[in-house]
C-alpha cells in the first residue's frame, strides 16, 4: 500500500519529499540560534612582516646542518649534543607529551567510529501480588535476567566529531613542535655552554702565566733591593699582584667546575659525566658564517611559530565544534539478545530480544550556554592569532639582533685580533733586545703583562662571536624541522 494519503479529488496530501524537507526545517527551526555573529581574526601572512635592513642585507654563508654543532670540530662537544639528544630528562618529558597528545587525538577519533559494547545482569526480583503484574510472576520470586550487545554509530551530520578530531590532531601537531623547539634550545644550551667552558678554560691558561709573569717580576725586584739598585718598598709593590693573580685563578677554576657540573645536568648524567672535559685549544679560533637564505619567511620553520600556527588551526576547528552543537545529532543505535523473568528460561526460544532505530538530540533551550561557549571558543581562537603574530615578531626581533650583533662581534674580534697581533710583537721584539743586551728584563716582562691582557680580550671576542652565531642558529629554528609540518 502507498504511504501517501490521496484527498478526495486524487492529489497527495503528503509525499515522503516534501515530509522530510518539512521535518528538517522543523528540525533547523527549532535549534537554537547563533546569536549576535562574530567574526573572528586572521592571522598576518609571514611575507607582510617587514624583515627590516639586517635581515635583507645579511651576508651569504652557509647552510645550517642537521648536526650543525659539528661544524666546531670537537668530538667532545658531538659527543655532549648526541647523549643530550638521547637521554636528555627533558626531551623525554616533551616527547611523552606528544604521544599523550596523539593518544587524545586517537580518542576523539574513536568517537565517530561504531561503538559496540556487552551487558549482563541479573537481579533478583519479588512481584508484588496486588499489582499490575500477572501471574504467575505475582507474588513470587524471580531473576530479572539480560544479556544483550549494544551498537550505537554518531552519524555526526553536523560536523562536531570530526571538528573536535580536527582540533586534538592540530594539538598533537602544536605538541611535536614545541618538543622540536625543545630540541634546538637544548643544542644551544649544550653548545653556548661549552663555548663558556672553553673560555674560562683559556683564560685560566692566561691567569697561570700572568701568576708566573708577577713571580718573574718580584724575583727580579728583589735582585735589584739586593744589589742596592732598588728600596724595599719596590718589593713589596711587586709582589702586590700575587694574591690577586692566585684568587683569579681560583675564581676561574671554579667557575669551569660549575660549568662542567653544568653541562652534567643538561645531558642529564651525573658531575662525573663531566669531570675531566676539557674543550680543544683551536674551538675558540672558528669563523663562522651566516646561514644562507634570510627571508622573513624562513622563521616560518621556527618550532615556536610552528607550534604557534598549529595553535590557531586547533582552535579554529574548536570553533567549528562549538557551532555543530547548535545542530541536532542523529545516533543510531540497537540492541540483540536474551531477556527473560527467571534465569533458566533465558536460552529458550521465546527469550531472543533485538531491536534498532535512530536517537535524536535536538537543543532548543539551554539557557545561552552555547552561545557563550561560541563566544568564548571565538575569543580563544582570537587570542591564539595575537600569540601567533606576536611569535612571529619576536622571531624576526631576534634574528636581526643576532645579525646585527654579528656584524659588531666580528668587527671587534678583527681588532682584538690586530691588536694581539702588535702585542705579541712588542714582546717579541723586547725578548730579542733583552737578549742582546740593549734593554732590561723589566722590558720583558712589561711587553709580556700586556701580551697576556689582549689574549683574554681576543679570547672574550672570540667566544662572544661564536655564542652570538649559535643564538642565530637558535633564533633561526635549528636546522630543517624533523617529524614536523612545514
Amino acid at each position: 500500500m502507498s504511504l501517501q494519503k490521496v484527498t478526495r479529488r486524487g492529489a497527495p496530501l503528503f509525499n515522503s519529499r516534501g515530509w522530510g524537507a518539512a521535518c528538517g526545517a522543523l528540525l533547523l527551526g527549532a535549534c537554537a540560534g547563533f546569536g549576535q555573529p562574530t567574526v573572528a581574526s586572521h592571522i598576518t601572512p609571514l611575507d607582510q612582516f617587514d624583515a627590516g635592513r639586517a635581515i635583507r642585507s645579511a651576508p651569504a654563508g652557509a647552510d645550517i646542518g642537521a648536526k650543525w654543532w659539528q661544524d666546531f670540530g670537537d668530538a667532545a662537544l658531538n659527543r655532549l649534543v648526541d647523549d643530550a639528544m638521547r637521554d636528555a630528562p627533558t626531551l623525554k618529558a616533551m616527547q611523552q607529551r606528544v604521544v599523550e597528545a596523539l593518544a587524545q587525538a586517537d580518542a576523539e577519533h574513536a568517537a565517530a567510529l561504531p561503538q559496540v559494547d556487552g551487558q549482563a545482569s541479573v537481579a533478583p526480583t519479588r512481584y508484588p501480588a496486588d499489582y499490575t503484574t500477572p501471574p504467575p510472576a505475582a507474588g513470587h520470586w524471580l531473576s530479572n535476567t539480560q544479556a544483550l550487545l549494544n551498537l550505537s554509530f554518531d552519524l555526526d551530520l553536523a560536523g562536531r566529531i570530526s571538528a573536535q578530531t580536527r582540533s586534538a590532531e592540530r594539538r598533537a601537531d602544536r605538541q611535536a613542535a614545541l618538543a622540536q623547539g625543545a630540541a634546538v634550545a637544548l643544542q644551544a644550551a649544550v653548545v653556548t655552554t661549552y663555548l663558556n667552558l672553553a673560555l674560562d678554560t683559556q683564560l685560566l691558561k692566561i691567569d697561570n702565566d700572568s701568576l708566573a709573569q708577577c713571580n718573574d717580576l718580584l724575583r727580579l725586584t728583589d735582585r735589584r733591593v739586593a744589589a742596592g739598585l732598588d728600596m724595599r718598598v719596590a718589593s713589596l709593590r711587586a709582589s702586590e699582584p700575587i694574591p690577586l693573580a692566585q684568587a683569579e685563578i681560583s675564581r676561574r677554576t671554579t667557575e669551569i667546575a660549575v660549568l662542567r657540573h653544568r653541562l652534567a645536568a643538561l645531558v642529564g648524567r651525573g658531575p662525573g659525566y663531566t669531570d675531566t672535559l676539557s674543550p680543544v685549544p683551536t674551538l675558540l679560533a672558528q669563523t663562522p658564517l651566516v646561514p644562507t637564505q634570510l627571508p622573513a619567511g624562513l622563521v616560518g620553520r621556527r618550532p615556536d611559530v610552528i607550534a604557534a600556527r598549529y595553535g590557531v588551526e586547533a582552535q579554529a576547528a574548536g570553533i567549528d565544534a562549538a557551532r555543530a552543537a547548535f545542530y541536532p545529532d542523529i545516533n543510531l543505535i540497537a540492541f540483540a539478545g536474551w531477556q527473560s523473568l527467571g534465569f533458566r528460561a533465558l536460552f529458550n526460544g521465546n527469550s531472543g530480544s533485538f531491536g534498532a532505530g535512530p536517537a535524536l538530540t535536538l537543543p532548543i533551550f539551554e539557557g545561552g550556554r552555547l552561545r557563550a561557549d561560541l563566544r568564548a571558543q571565538t575569543a580563544v581562537y582570537d587570542a591564539a592569532v595575537a600569540d601567533y603574530d606576536d611569535t612571529v615578531a619576536q622571531a624576526l626581533a631576534q634574528v636581526s639582533d643576532a645579525l646585527v650583533n654579528l656584524q659588531a662581534l666580528h668587527q671587534q674580534r678583527d681588532l682584538t685580533d690586530q691588536a694581539l697581533q702588535r702585542a705579541q710583537q712588542t714582546y717579541d721584539l723586547e725578548t730579542r733586545r733583552y737578549q742582546q743586551g740593549v734593554s732590561g728584563y723589566l722590558d720583558v716582562l712589561l711587553a709580556e703583562n700586556r701580551l697576556n691582557e689582549d689574549r683574554a680580550l681576543h679570547a672574550h671576542a672570540e667566544s662572544a662571536l661564536l655564542v652570538e652565531h649559535v643564538q642565530l642558529i637558535a633564533a633561526l629554528g635549528g636546522a630543517a624541522t624533523d617529524g614536523v609540518s612545514q
